[in-house]
């Protein structure tokens, strides 16, 4: 592929093709099966702040995620910057996604987008998703329209606080972006004849696990939405049709309607698992911390000496005899494996047999029946180590950094025992990539937090595999985990 410089920027003689993307109102199931596609095939993803961090997990893992959202009353990305991103990397040959909360064309800045691509001669693609005005009134039951008593609708933006409609019989009115005006919405809806006592309503955080809805007269709604402390993203609607959805409502009467659920492994979770959730209403939140082949020259070191390797969790298996084979390395040539009853299949599906010159051994007594049969903890390790007081040497691999009171590390003190560290540097920042609305995750009780491994960052922590916490939300046995620094 033949490239140049021009403007500072790398021009390549095939650009890429930049996707307008839909992402719909939040509820990843809503999500267009084109969109998807686009998805799982782009090499850039520009996103917005109400995107689910479901929805980016179909991306790629080698994908660039780039976070342009818009926040009320803070800096935020500007248009032209945005713009400029899409021309700069699908100039440089890349396949970019740009992915908006709702449909790109309704209040999305879309067509402002598609202009200057066009002007550039960048080829684009338009993937409409479902609008918030549209799919918040059904999560909500509000019908949009209704043959008997709403014929016609209205969808307006309210972000400047204007309001010029007049009054209209059996018709409906939905404001996006208005809940920072709404009394002056209000005020302007009143002196143009709208009836006080019309049925009005507010919706938070439409189609999310954690949606909430507001009815009440029209003269009274800022009012309502002051006592219940209602934030954006929150839509309105003015109309007969509000009443309706006394009767129809169906999302938040779900068994699991308001539940909070972060799921934390070392690998991505199905997505019909996680989907399975949200049909019982609940909010899932997936954050999966992917661990790389081992590269670190030390941990390579270490396998080629004399040590014994000690595997903790299953999770850090694959990485790191996939580091050892890329060195070009036999595996039969690696020193003695120790791991935990729990791991040896998952080893021996590596391609280590008991034929081969590899001693795989075993730590750690078998739980007792019904107790921990899940969990491997540590310190049982170390008593296994310290029957004999003869000093052993070791690498023992974790896929995180020491607890201070963790009594691997109080043993490494005692003894010639490296420890080392393998996490991929993506998990870091995975809520920070994630922006406001992945951020409020965890500060927005209540929320139930299960942890697959035992190396990632967090507090309380239970381990647990699919099979265990499936059946703790099937008896409705939530466990609560606090998170920590």
């Amino acid at each position: 592929m033949l490239a140049s410089r021009a403007g500072g920027q790398i021009v390549t003689a095939n650009p890429g093709r930049v996707y307008l993307v839909g992402a719909g109102p939040g509820d990843p199931r809503l999500l267009t099966i084109h969109a998807v596609s686009v998805l799982k095939k782009a090499d850039v993803v520009v996103y917005d702040r109400l995107i689910h961090p479901n929805v980016l997990d179909l991306c790629q893992e080698d994908a660039e995620r780039i976070y342009v959202g818009k926040e009320h009353q803070k800096i935020s990305t500007s248009q032209d910057a945005i713009n400029q991103l899409l021309v700069q990397h699908a100039l440089a040959g890349r396949n970019v996604v740009r992915l908006k909360g709702g449909d790109p064309l309704l209040f999305g800045r879309g067509g402002e987008e598609a202009e200057v691509l066009s002007a550039q001669n960048i080829p684009f693609e338009i993937i409409p998703g479902l609008s918030s005005s549209l799919a918040s009134l059904a999560y909500a039951g509000i019908p949009v329209t209704h043959r008997q008593i709403v014929q016609g609708v209205s969808i307006v933006g309210g972000f400047r606080g204007e309001f010029d409609f007049p009054w209209r019989d059996k018709h409906a009115w939905i404001v996006l972006m208005g809940l920072d005006h709404v009394q002056q919405l209000v005020d302007t809806a009143l002196s143009h004849g709208f009836p006080p006592m019309l049925p009005a309503g507010a919706i938070e955080w439409g189609t999310w696990g954690h949606q909430r809805t507001v009815r009440t007269s029209l003269q009274d709604l800022p009012k309502a939405i002051h006592q219940t402390n209602l934030e954006s993203p929150c839509l309105l609607v003015f109309g007969d049709n509000v009443n309706v959805g006394t009767t129809l409502s169906w999302f938040e009467s779900k068994p699991l309607y308001g539940q909070r659920i972060l799921i934390a492994s070392t690998y991505p979770w199905p997505w019909s698992q996680l989907m399975n959730l949200r049909e019982q209403g609940a909010e899932v939140f997936n954050w999966s911390v992917y661990l790389k082949p081992v590269a670190d020259g030390h941990i390579l070191q270490e396998l080629s000496s004399d040590a014994q390797v000690y595997l903790d969790e299953a999770s850090l298996i694959e990485p790191l005899l996939a580091g050892w084979q890329n060195t070009g390395r036999d595996i039969r040539h690696l020193p003695s494996l120790m791991c935990p009853r729990m791991t040896r299949p998952l080893v021996q599906a590596q391609g280590f047999t008991e034929v081969q010159a590899v001693d795989i051994e075993e730590l750690g007594q078998p739980p007792a029946v019904g107790n921990r049969d899940h969990v491997y903890v540590p310190w049982e390790v170390c008593q296994e180590l310290s029957i004999t007081n003869e000093p052993q040497r070791g690498c023992w691999t974790r896929s995180a950094k020491k607890r201070l009171t963790d009594p691997l590390w109080d043993y490494h003190l005692q003894r010639d025992f490296d420890v080392a560290w393998i996490l991929s540097k993506q998990a870091a920042n995975w809520y920070i990539e994630r922006g406001l609305c992945a951020k409020s995750i965890l500060i927005a009780p209540p929320l139930q937090a299960f942890f697959e491994s035992l190396s990632l960052p967090c507090g309380k922590v239970s381990v647990m595999g699919p099979d265990q916490w499936t059946d703790l939300l099937g008896t409705h046995h939530l466990m609560a985990i606090d998170c920590e620094d």
